[in-house]
């Protein structure tokens, strides 16, 4: 007598494979109306506020004018002078 072994079958998962065939759907759907239907929404992403930026790059800075101003002059410096060490660090930095 021969005895049969059969794997038993796994059932199929419905709601996950729904679920995938939904968001594969809805991506399509949604780039379809997003870069086809309506591509009149794509430029309108950016605010109506960059227009003061444009006023603002076109602004000239002249620094001769600043420099030469009298508040500029009026400035005091209050920041210690630096003065550098003559030979920064060590000759041989693997040197204890």
């Amino acid at each position: 007598m021969a005895i049969v072994v059969q794997e038993e079958k796994k059932p199929v998962n419905w709601i996950g494979m729904l679920t995938v065939v939904f968001l594969v759907v809805a991506l399509f759907v949604l780039s379809y109306f997003l870069f086809f239907k309506r591509p009149e929404v794509i430029e309108q992403v950016t605010p109506k506020k960059f227009d003061d930026i444009n006023k603002i790059s076109r602004i000239s800075f002249d620094p001769e004018a600043i420099v030469s101003s009298e508040s500029f002059q009026a400035l005091k410096n209050y920041a210690p002078s630096f003065v550098p060490r003559e030979t920064p660090g060590k000759p041989n930095p693997f040197r204890p």
